[in-house]
């Protein structure tokens, strides 16, 4: 179990530029250096191989949001900070999100993946 700011949406973790890609963002910047923090301060265990992340989501404000324009910063948090080997299909084999009404801003569990879900 980790607990983590409520992260940065897809459209504000890069500015673009000519040479394609992008910059990091002074806002995920910043969110990078609280995660770090966090994690830090918590030490959560480190998996190998393909696992299913579980992420628990409390809003910051009443602004309608799209979960799924929040996984890219969670998965590459988790990435970055070697809690998962890597952030894609080989590793990341289920992802859910959870909207909350309250409690922290963002918790996330990371567990090896164990099978399939019936269709």
């Amino acid at each position: 179990r980790l607990e983590l700011p409520f992260p940065v949406p897809l459209h504000a973790l890069w500015i673009k530029h000519r040479g394609g890609g992008g910059i990091p963002t002074v806002r995920y910047k910043s969110y990078g250096q609280e995660a770090w923090a966090a994690i830090a301060q918590q030490r959560p265990g480190k998996l190998k191989g393909a696992v299913s992340v579980f992420v628990r989501l409390v809003a910051p404000d009443k602004r309608r949001r799209d979960g799924d324009n929040l996984g890219k910063c969670l998965l590459d948090t988790l990435k970055t900070h070697q809690i998962i080997e890597d952030d894609d299909n080989r590793y990341v084999k289920r992802l859910t999100l959870q909207w909350a009404d309250d409690g922290p801003p963002c918790v996330v569990l990371v567990q090896p993946f164990e099978g399939q879900v019936a269709a």
